[in-house]
């Protein structure tokens, strides 16, 4: 019986330390934009002239979080991808993709902390522009999303959502 318990706990720490130590997966760099080549972003903030102080502070919040989390999803899907900070940066190398805010409605944390259940819940609509590299629009779309977890979670399915369009327009 002691022989029985001994292999038993033996084989389930064997099975247990390769279910633990398997086959481990890099994020690379998807092959299907690895001829993505170079991609330019301009990300704009739309107009916030209907929007209270502390609206434009999580917009800009939001916004900057967005930025590098774009250019991070664009370098993983093959593109040489860059930030610009106006569109008079742009040098005609690649793509330019103009990112513009045309709706953001930042909801409420205290809301979303405490309610739950959607409560307080934030959206955020872009209007996005490809340029070739003349400056020649190739495409144009908007896309939006609503979260009740916050606006980074939105930005960061709009920025996913736009890794699928391009690999769609470019491929």
């Amino acid at each position: 019986m002691a022989k029985r318990l001994l292999l038993f706990c033996s084989l389930l720490l064997f099975t247990l330390s390769i279910g633990c130590n398997g086959a481990r997966t890099t994020q690379k760099a998807d092959p299907v934009g690895s001829t993505g080549g170079d991609m330019s972003v301009l990300s704009l903030r739309g107009d916030t002239s209907n929007m209270s102080r502390d609206q434009i502070v999580e917009l800009e919040r939001i916004g900057r979080w967005m930025d590098r989390d774009i250019i991070k999803q664009l370098k993983r899907a093959g593109y040489n991808a860059k930030l610009l900070k106006s569109r008079k940066d742009f040098n005609g190398s690649g793509h330019l993709l103009i990112i513009d805010v045309a709706k953001f409605r930042p909801g409420n944390r205290a809301a979303r902390a405490f309610a739950g259940f959607g409560a307080g819940g934030s959206s955020l609509d872009l209007q996005y522009k490809l340029l070739d590299s003349h400056g020649v629009s190739v495409s144009a779309w908007d896309d939006g999303v609503g979260s009740s977890k916050g606006g980074t979670y939105c930005a960061q399915t709009l920025n996913r959502n736009t890794i699928k369009k391009l690999r769609t327009i470019l491929n």
